[in-house]
C-alpha cells in the first residue's frame, strides 16, 4: 500500500545535493511584477491617470461651474489638474488608436488586401506622431510651464489654447472616422448575405461614440474661442475626451466580445432545443406508432389487393385459355363431320 502524501512536502523531490526551500523559494517575482506594471502602464495607466486627475478637480473646485462662481485662488488647482490630464490623454491616444488600427490590419487584411494593410499601417504611423507631437505643443505652450495654471506669474504668455484644442478635436475627428469607415469597406466587399454584413457590420460600429465625443467637442471647442468663462467650457472637453477613450477602449475590445456572448447563445438555444426536442421526441413516439399501425394496415392491405387482383388476372387468363380450346376443339370437331360427309357423298 502507497504511503499518503504530505501536503506539507514538496511537489516532487528535490535533485541530489539541494535542500527543498518551502519557506522562502528563489522566485523572479520582481520581474514579472515589472514587467506586469509596464504592460498595464502602456495599456490602461495613462487612461487611469486622467480620470484620477478628473476626480481630483470634481472633488475640489468642481466641474461646471461658471466663472462667476468661481473662486480666484481655486482656478490655479483646476488648470493644474486638466494640464496633467491633458497629457495623460494624448499619451493614451499615442497607443490606443493605432492598437485598433493594427487589429484592423489583423483582422481584415490577410490575403491580397495589401492596400487596406497598408493604410492601417501609416494611419497608425500618423497618429502616434502627432499625438506625440502635441504632447510637446501643449507641454511648452506656456512660459514659464507654471503660467499654464497659474495666471499670476508675472510677464507669462502661452500660445492660443483655444485653438490648440480646436484644432486636436478636428484631427481626432479625421482619425475616429477613418477608424469607422475603415472596416466598413472590407465588410460589404465580403462574400456573404446582407443580413450577416449588417451583423459583422454593427460589431465595429461602437467607433460611432468616438465620433460623436469628437464632434461635440469641435462644438464646444469653438464656443471655447469666442466665451470667456473657461471653467465651465473646458468642463465639458474633459469629460468628452474620457469618453472618447472609453470609446476606444470599446472599439479595441469590441471583435472579440462577440465571441463568449454567441458562446452564451448557443449554449441557451442548444438547451432550448433539447427541452424542445424531448417534448416532442414523445409526441413522436406516439404518432410513430400510430404511423407504424396505420403503415402495417396499409401494408396489407396493399398486398391483399395485389393477391386478389393476381388471382383475378389468372383466373381470367384461365378462362380464356378454355374458350380458345373449347373453341379450337368445336372448330377441330365441325372440320372432322365435313370430312365425313364428303367421304359419304363420294361414295355414294
Amino acid at each position: 500500500m502507497a504511503e499518503p502524501l504530505d501536503p506539507n512536502g514538496p511537489v516532487i523531490p528535490p535533485p541530489e545535493g539541494v535542500v527543498s526551500n518551502l519557506d522562502n523559494p528563489p522566485n523572479q517575482n520582481a520581474l514579472v511584477q515589472g514587467l506586469t506594471s509596464f504592460f498595464l502602464a502602456l495599456s490602461l495607466g495613462t487612461y487611469v491617470a486622467g480620470c484620477i486627475f478628473v476626480y481630483r478637480v470634481a472633488a475640489t473646485s468642481g466641474f461646471f461651474v461658471h466663472g462667476w462662481d468661481f473662486r480666484l485662488k481655486n482656478l490655479s488647482w483646476f488648470y493644474y489638474n486638466l494640464f496633467l490630464g491633458t497629457q495623460m490623454y494624448l499619451a493614451t491616444m499615442i497607443f490606443l488608436k493605432p492598437a485598433i488600427l493594427l487589429e484592423w490590419a489583423r483582422i481584415f487584411g490577410p490575403g491580397n488586401r495589401k492596400g487596406f494593410r497598408w493604410t492601417c499601417y501609416i494611419l497608425a504611423g500618423v497618429n502616434s506622431t502627432y499625438y506625440l507631437i502635441n504632447i510637446l505643443i501643449e507641454v511648452n505652450s506656456c512660459h514659464p510651464r507654471a503660467y499654464y495654471w497659474d495666471k499670476t506669474i508675472p510677464g507669462g504668455h502661452c500660445l492660443d489654447g483655444p485653438v490648440l484644442a480646436l484644432t486636436s478635436a478636428l484631427v481626432n475627428l479625421i482619425f475616429d472616422l477613418a477608424i469607422l469607415i475603415l472596416p466598413q469597406t472590407v465588410i460589404w466587399r465580403l462574400n456573404m448575405s446582407r443580413r450577416r454584413k449588417a451583423g459583422v457590420s454593427i460589431v465595429f460600429i461602437i467607433g460611432l461614440l468616438a465620433v460623436a465625443s469628437a464632434i461635440l467637442r469641435i462644438a464646444f471647442g469653438i464656443s471655447y474661442v469666442s466665451n470667456i468663462d473657461y471653467t465651465y467650457i473646458l468642463s465639458s472637453q474633459s469629460i468628452l475626451c474620457i469618453a472618447e477613450l472609453t470609446a476606444g477602449f470599446l472599439v479595441f475590445a469590441s471583435p472579440a466580445a462577440p465571441k463568449p456572448v454567441l458562446h452564451l447563445i448557443k449554449q441557451a438555444g442548444s438547451s432550448v432545443d433539447r427541452l424542445i426536442g424531448s417534448s416532442r421526441g414523445s409526441n413522436r413516439g406516439v404518432e410513430t406508432g400510430e404511423e407504424t399501425q396505420s403503415r402495417s394496415f396499409m401494408f396489407r392491405f396493399s398486398r391483399k389487393r395485389s393477391r386478389t387482383s393476381l388471382s383475378g388476372q389468372a383466373n381470367e387468363k384461365d378462362s380464356l385459355s378454355l374458350r380458345k380450346t373449347s373453341t379450337s376443339k368445336s372448330k377441330d370437331s365441325n372440320l372432322s363431320n365435313r370430312k365425313q360427309q364428303q367421304q359419304q357423298g363420294s361414295a355414294v
